[in-house]
């Protein structure tokens, strides 16, 4: 297995930090592991068994720790799953890095067919939201519904400005640097929720994400037939990619699609604006 961690202590600090915050969901949950040809997928489990899946991607960098503000909502209406992305942040245990969007595509699918998931719900936050989109085109006999949370490429390129925020953070190791870029990302411009805070500190401290595909703009033929619903939440004050620009694009690829715009958000909205991405994305779920 590669290890995304250059010294064991500070990996060990930072499994620390990923089971504290853990602690913040307010909900018994279940953890395992999951063999796929890309290594151990570690799954964590919220809710009763036996209701409908959701199947979580975490943003880039943040682990399934991310989804504290959502998931017990969610585990009402739901079996929750929250996926740590193979070569990113979190506890899944790479052995090779994904490098491309069919690696990726295919990494999912394995996980889901290991966790015995013949359909889903699927939601993502920014590169969680890429990955999930990716998958939706590449297997969407697999997905019931789809929900994007400002996914990072997909439907418009990145801002230049989101590379020079984050990676002078991962590789400087600096707390101020990391401190930084979240100020950047965040629509109240404020620093990141103590618990989760320590959590991402010790990462970009120790480690190097080994996730190799980049999230990128897809072609729109790919999206040809395409009828997943769909829902798109995204900031008003997004700062990775114009927001409107984005909303018009999607409209004119996704026939099923409902989008939702949140005033005041910016790229954070899963944590900063929980109980309006909330209620949003149960009420399309319910649908």
């Amino acid at each position: 297995m590669i290890s995304l961690f250059k010294d064991p202590t500070l990996e060990q600090e930072y499994y620390r930090c990923y089971d504290k915050t853990l602690n913040e969901f307010g909900l018994p949950f279940e953890s395992r592991f999951v063999p796929t040809t890309f290594g151990e997928t570690h799954v964590l489990r919220f809710g009763e068994e036996g209701k409908k899946p959701l199947v979580l991607l975490h943003g880039m960098t943040m682990s399934s720790a991310m989804w504290y503000p959502n998931v017990k909502p969610f585990a009402q209406d739901r079996t929750v799953y929250a996926i740590d992305v193979m070569g990113d942040f979190g506890k899944s245990r790479p052995a090779a890095p994904l490098k491309s969007r069919q690696e990726a595509a295919r990494w999912l699918l394995e996980t889901l067919d290991a966790l015995k998931l013949d359909k889903a719900d699927l939601a993502g936050h920014s590169m969680g939201g890429f990955l999930a989109l990716n998958f939706s085109l590449s297997c969407p006999e697999r997905v019931s519904k789809l929900v994007l949370y400002a996914p990072a490429g997909s439907f418009h390129k990145i801002n230049l400005k989101f590379f020079a925020k984050i990676f002078p953070a991962l590789i400087f190791h600096s707390e101020r640097l990391t401190d930084k870029a979240f100020i950047w990302l965040s629509g109240n411009k404020e620093p990141l929720e103590p618990a989760i805070r320590s959590l991402i500190v010790a990462a970009y401290r120790g480690a190097m994400p080994q996730l190799h595909v980049v999230p990128s703009v897809i072609p729109p033929e790919e999206f040809r037939g395409f009828a997943v619903p769909t829902l798109l939440v995204i900031g008003e004050k997004e700062v990775i990619y114009p927001a409107g620009k984005v909303a018009e694009t999607a409209k004119s690829l996704i026939a099923d699609l409902e989008t939702r715009v949140i005033p005041g958000a910016s790229h954070s909205l899963t944590m900063e604006h929980a109980g309006i991405v909330n209620e949003a994305t149960l009420r399309f779920l319910r649908k």
